[in-house]
């Protein structure tokens, strides 16, 4: 299988992890008890910085790749870029909203809920997507030549949350991904 490939999946499997830890935090805010904000500013500068920088322009390369080897196939997935830009505004969107939090701003609770909610869920969604459509999609369809031009551009793309990546930003996302056993390879 693809590297590229191999390695979407296993950022999937960490950002659905880092998304119940979210979960977990809401659930905290709606039920009146005071959130780990720490960890909440973690997951999201996290969801700032790796997908939109590292994550989504491995999977815009594929897809790019499959407009042009299988556009029929591809259009049966919509338009990626156009998915990446609404899940990039749901995300900006709750992190203003966490900062009008922090802030003690006058944010009524069930706006806040509802605005991570819509944030979690629309991730999730997205990633299934991608997961049962897209990547078996570009499996099927795109050459060795495909992937291995593919892979060699995203083998510096690593997610930071990795064995072996510096070890000095999300400190607090690690702990947790490893009390879970589930820090990604």
């Amino acid at each position: 299988m693809a590297a590229a490939v191999d390695a979407i999946r296993s950022e999937h499997r960490t950002m659905a992890i880092l998304l119940d830890l979210l979960e977990q935090q809401v659930d905290a805010f709606e039920q009146t008890a005071r959130p780990d904000y720490d960890l909440m500013k973690e997951i999201i500068d996290y969801f700032l910085t790796f997908p939109d920088l590292y994550h989504h322009p491995k999977e815009d390369l594929i897809f790019r790749k499959m407009k042009a080897r299988d556009p029929e196939e591809i259009a049966k997935f919509g338009d990626l870029e156009e998915q990446h830009d609404k899940v990039s505004k749901r995300l900006h969107a709750f992190t203003h909203a966490v900062v009008n939090v922090m802030l003690e701003a006058e944010m009524p609770r069930d706006a806040f809920v509802e605005l991570a909610r819509e944030f979690i869920s629309g991730e999730r969604k997205h990633m299934q997507a991608e997961e049962s459509i897209f990547l078996p999609a570009a499996l099927k369809s795109l050459t060795e030549q495909d992937w291995d031009e593919i892979d060699g551009k995203v083998r510096e793309f690593t997610d930071p949350l990795a064995h072996g990546v510096d070890g000095s930003r999300f400190v607090l996302l690690r702990e947790q991904l490893d009390k879970l056993g589930a820090s990604p390879a």
